[in-house]
């Protein structure tokens, strides 16, 4: 018989999975998260840094991927969207690295003559940045090679080789200098013990693993949503051959996964409030964030200012196991401007509210200047 959980229960477990960790080192939360999303947007602070101090993390430390005996800790690849992601999965990743080699050969293989000039770039050095290429990132006369309009036109040759490179495996980055991407032979970057292909079945069932134990109880589209796997089928198909338990909970269309080390406690979380980003996994897909905790919030950061519902850039507010409400939040000259606010009085104290603000001022080392109104 398939057991029901309350909605109460299933935000608590949702929370429980996230934003309790017990460890306080970098490499430990990101080999727990499985991924942390990337975005260059720093209206606040980029993504993965908001990510990281959402659960008391030093971003000091984490800004160079590297452990203090200079071995790679995280690299950057394509998971949820584009990704750090513990060198541990490198081995997990292999069947992706295959399918964009098969998908693009005939555009690598024209590339050739690119790509060893690239290789040989990484083999007198070591590692490059944008800086060592011969023409730079992007063609300075601001002229496509196609009119398509996307910026991967505007490219140049190596950079678009290198970022190839990347894709299928040849190199990787595994630490920045600025926003700048270092990038390395991937037998050089990578740690020898992790520097393996696993099949495509090894690999899709260590990712549905992490996703499941990150989401703590989720539908089997929101498992294959944290990875962007596509197919529901072959997602619960290896829940199944898991071993993982189903559960009903309240309000859900779709049954539901647990996994199998949540402990099912009705106490809900200390009410300390804390504010993530849009990116976050907690929120990024918008339909688990609504059938657990009742908002339909959109990202509006690409949306004209006119036509704007909220604001630029929203931050959603936690406090224990609830979702009250959000803030749009921008630094400007020193300081944190609040733009704009939402906030559920019924469901929490506005006290809650200003911790939350602070607390990312904090993180900006900001001065918080009101500009909404309540």
């Amino acid at each position: 018989m398939t057991q029901s959980l309350s909605l109460a229960e299933a935000r608590r477990i949702a929370i429980a999975a996230q934003l309790r960790p017990k460890a306080t080192r970098y490499k430990t939360v990101l080999e727990r998260l499985g991924c942390i999303q990337l975005d260059t947007i720093s209206a606040v602070r980029r993504a993965h840094e908001l990510t990281l101090l959402a659960r008391d993390l030093d971003v000091v430390e984490a800004a160079g991927s590297l452990d203090r005996r200079r071995k790679a800790v995280a690299f950057e690849y394509w998971a949820h969207a584009m990704s750090l992601l513990p060198v541990s999965a490198w081995p997990y990743l292999a069947f992706r690295r295959d399918s964009w080699r098969e998908v693009h050969a005939e555009e690598y293989r024209a590339a050739e003559p690119v790509n060893a000039e690239v290789r040989a770039m990484l083999a007198e050095r070591g590692s490059i940045t944008v800086s060592d290429l011969p023409d730079g990132a992007m063609h300075r006369n601001g002229t496509a090679i196609s009119n398509m309009g996307d910026s991967w036109n505007f490219r140049t040759d190596h950079k678009r080789a290198v970022e190839r490179m990347l894709w299928v495996g040849e190199v990787a980055c595994t630490e920045r200098v600025g926003f700048k991407r270092v990038y390395r032979l991937a037998e050089n970057a990578i740690p020898a013990e992790h520097y393996w292909d696993a099949d495509e079945e090894e690999g899709l069932r260590f990712l549905i693993r992490t996703a499941l134990r990150n989401l703590g109880v989720a539908t089997t589209k929101d498992i294959g949503d944290y990875f962007r796997i596509r197919q529901a089928p072959r997602v619960e198909r290896m829940l199944r051959e898991m071993e993982a338990e189903q559960v009903a909970v309240e309000g859900w269309k779709a049954p539901a996964w647990i996994d199998p080390e949540v402990k099912r406690t009705r106490r809900p979380a200390a009410e300390r409030p804390v504010a993530v980003s849009m990116f976050d996994q907690l929120v990024w897909l918008r339909e688990r964030m609504e059938r657990l905790w009742g908002h339909d919030w959109k990202i509006e950061i690409y949306v004209p200012a006119a036509k704007r519902n909220f604001g630029y850039y929203c931050l959603p507010i936690f406090v224990g196991d609830d979702l009250p409400g959000r803030v749009a939040l921008r630094r400007n000259n020193g300081d944190l401007v609040v733009e704009a606010v939402q906030w559920d009085e019924g469901r929490a104290d506005r006290d809650h509210l200003y911790a939350a603000v602070e607390r990312v001022a904090g993180w900006v080392d900001a001065d918080v200047r009101w500009e909404a109104k309540l």
